[in-house]
């Protein structure tokens, strides 16, 4: 008997669609022919016990329990997962073969792998298989190739290092900080995680640099020049003897230096010292990894990561016209190619005529190989696109639709030809009475639109305007054609006046785009070069839940498009040790864990590094921790429900209460399940999927997360 195990319930219905029939459907499994069953977690089946679990002890925080570091590591069955354990176990324990069908990431790996570990499936040979798109087609692909298991062991072991270091730094943190904060007047919890806790640094010190900053003019100097009876316009640049008149940031600050510098190139001749002119051809952007699609999903219609990832999930297991969405790569596989007019269509039919990508869908050359199609450059998944299966738009919600169009369109454009700009830069020299100046002139003009024509700009982020320095002309008259040596004129230079501006505050999508560019904000030159190879903060899938965490927690709130920070956020940074607020631990443990999946590291003494860690923290034993006044004796208020009436007399509460999860206006329902009450959303079936459990008739506050 040949078992295949999936993560998911979608993932294994796609299996057995396309395994000999005859097929017979059950609640938690399908028996297929040839004595093939196919049954399914649903996510983690196991949970990591808890340190009252090791030692009922614990249950009670004390300083005196600190470090809490379990000697043998267990997992526990999490709430009503015991049906679908127990089918895994039943038919796991008959198999001849075991195919682990986990998505294709560490999580996806460990999902499947810590149930079969737990059942102890003895010497029962384990196969693996990768499926990120859920199309028939694609399916009996990745059947046709599936290697031993054991080659997967170190994306496992990166998977189980992580929740470990997770819970043995943020349990043992949480609790120390907040038994010194109580005993300093704290009456809340003072939360800390690997991630959250550095994300949220980074908005807290982000908004302290805008209200501490202060306005102040700096100066520029433009020239107008002439060359063989042609004028264009130069900027001037600063050279050494400006240096005592310029802010760190290399713009002049002294407003009668620069005034010199413009009265003193008025009139003057000079000359061209360098000239060069180029081509250039911008590819259109890569296809979207997770990351990518939830800051553009945020900047243009407000969605929130987790809104987004629900929605792509949605599209991906319910309606299966996206791929595997939880990726952080943008390149596909070569042979993903040739299913380019299979997907073009699928995408045209799911659109509809009256699309504004309809035109797209018909201008593409499918005979183009972009630099997209890469095998070298994709890693456990590949990017997001569309599956060649088609439906009604109609069968889309307007977010599930719109997040379609956007996949669809990223991907058809790497069909187009590329953007062509000729690129010209002019260096001139200047003797004046007080020492040479440099000018220089720097155009870029837009020869051929290719791809751009398509951007429609609502659609996509202009990577011209991050390829280029300089504004690109559409039109315009270019640059004259000149050469070294050739004489030039200043007709005149005029004084130009601006003030500096402060850091923009953060929005979700500019968050988003910190936590995976976060080297950028770390001093240290070797830990931004370590950092610049790493994830950066989070992963793909668990940067929506740490935004929504902190949310949630009131540490973060958001004022209109922007995300800030509140006073119980600032008061808990004030109230860390820097470096537990500050982004370079957390990418080094995902270098590390990259390392592991590589082999190159191993579980063990990645493990034993973090506990050693712990410990001298916990021996430090808080030093230093001050707690502010705003924090003294403050909790996290209760969030607020609307309570529906019925009209007439005798009125009752309503059963429903507003959905909190970002983005979504549904209601959460009491349901009655299998093993009690609990609350669901209403609109489940768009995509979200918040559930509550059920205290006294009302939906429970939401967990916290490490």
């Amino acid at each position: 008997m040949r078992v295949f195990v999936a993560e998911k319930p979608s993932l294994g219905r796609a299996i057995a669609a396309v395994l000999p029939g005859p097929q017979e459907r059950h609640k938690t499994h399908i028996l297929s022919g040839e004595g093939n069953v196919v049954v399914w977690c649903a996510g983690h089946l196991l949970a990591q016990c808890m340190p009252e679990d090791y030692n009922p002890a614990h249950e009670k925080w004390a300083l005196k329990h600190l470090p809490i570091v379990p000697d043998d590591w267990r997992l526990k069955l999490a709430p009503k997962a015991r049906e679908l354990y127990n089918t895994i176990k039943r038919y796991a324990k008959q198999a001849t073969v075991i195919v682990h069908a986990g998505d294709p990431d560490r999580e996806g790996q460990w999902v499947v792998d810590a149930v079969l570990e737990q059942i102890g499936i003895g010497n029962t040979p384990v196969k693996r298989v990768l499926i990120s798109d859920l199309n028939p087609p694609a399916v009996r692909k990745a059947l046709r190739t599936m290697p031993d298991n054991a080659q997967y062991r170190g994306l496992r072991d990166a998977a189980v290092g992580r929740a470990r270091a997770d819970w043995l730094y943020g349990l043992n943190l949480t609790r120390l900080y907040t038994l010194k904060g109580r005993s300093a007047g704290l009456s809340g919890v003072l939360s800390v995680g690997r991630v959250q806790t550095p994300v949220l640094g980074l908005v807290v010190r982000r908004d302290r640099e805008i209200a501490d900053f202060q306005a102040h003019p700096f100066y520029a100097v433009e020239a107008s020049v002439t060359a063989d009876g042609t004028e264009f316009t130069a900027q001037w640049r600063p050279g050494e003897r400006a240096e005592p008149y310029l802010d760190p940031d290399g713009r002049v600050i002294d407003r009668a230096y620069a005034q010199s510098v413009a009265t003193a190139l008025t009139g003057q001749p000079g000359q061209v010292i360098a000239y060069v002119r180029k081509p250039e051809k911008i590819p259109p952007p890569l296809p979207f990894s997770l990351p990518e699609l939830q800051k553009l999903a945020a900047k243009l219609k407000g969605l929130s990561p987790r809104r987004t990832l629900d929605l792509a999930q949605s599209l991906y297991e319910k309606h299966q016209l996206l791929t595997y969405p939880r990726s952080d790569c943008p390149y596909l596989p070569q042979d993903h190619h040739a299913e380019a007019s299979e997907v073009r269509e699928a995408i045209a039919r799911t659109l509809g005529l009256d699309h504004h990508l309809a035109p797209l869908t018909d201008a593409v050359d499918l005979t183009r190989h972009g630099r997209c199609w890469n095998d070298s450059k994709v890693t456990a998944h590949h990017a997001i696109i569309p599956t060649t299966r088609a439906l009604s738009a109609a069968s889309l919600s307007p977010d599930e639709h719109f997040i379609y169009s956007l996949v669809a369109h990223r991907y058809l454009l790497q069909f187009l030809s590329p953007r062509e700009l000729q690129k010209t830069v002019v260096d001139i020299v200047v003797p004046t009475s007080v020492g040479d100046e440099r000018l220089q002139a720097k155009q870029a003009l837009e020869i051929e639109a290719g791809w751009y024509a398509w951007r429609h700009a609502l659609a996509v982020v202009d990577a011209a305007d991050k390829a280029t320095d300089e504004p690109v002309e559409e039109d315009g008259a270019p640059l004259p054609t000149l050469k070294p040596g050739q004489r030039i004129e200043v007709v005149e230079a005029h004084l130009q006046e601006k003030m500096t501006s402060p850091p923009k505050p953060f929005t979700e999508a500019m968050l988003l785009d910190a936590m995976t560019g976060v080297a950028r904000f770390v001093e240290d030159p070797l830990i931004r070069k370590v950092l610049r190879e790493t994830d950066g903060l989070g992963t793909p899938a668990t940067q929506a839940t740490i935004l929504e965490t902190l949310f949630k927690r009131d540490y973060l709130e958001k004022q209109r498009k922007t995300v800030v920070s509140t006073d119980l956020g600032k008061a808990l940074i004030d109230a860390l040790p820097e470096f537990v607020t500050l982004p370079d631990m957390t990418a080094l443990w995902e270098l590390n864990l990259n390392q592991i999946v590589e082999g190159d590291e191993t579980l063990a003494h990645f493990m034993s590094s973090i506990q050693g860690h712990v410990e001298g923290l916990v021996e430090e034993g808080a030093g230093g921790l001050v707690i502010p006044a705003a924090l003294k004796g403050n909790r996290t208020p209760p969030r607020k429900t609307t309570r529906k009436r019925t009209s007439g007399k005798g009125a009752k509460t309503a059963t429903t209460h507003p959905c909190t999860r970002e983005g979504c206006n549904g209601q959460l329902r009491r349901i009655k399940g299998k093993h009690g009450f609990f609350w669901g959303c209403s609109n489940y079936r768009e995509g979200c999927r918040e559930t509550r459990k059920d205290s006294r008739g009302k939906p429970a506050r939401a967990s916290a997360k490490a």
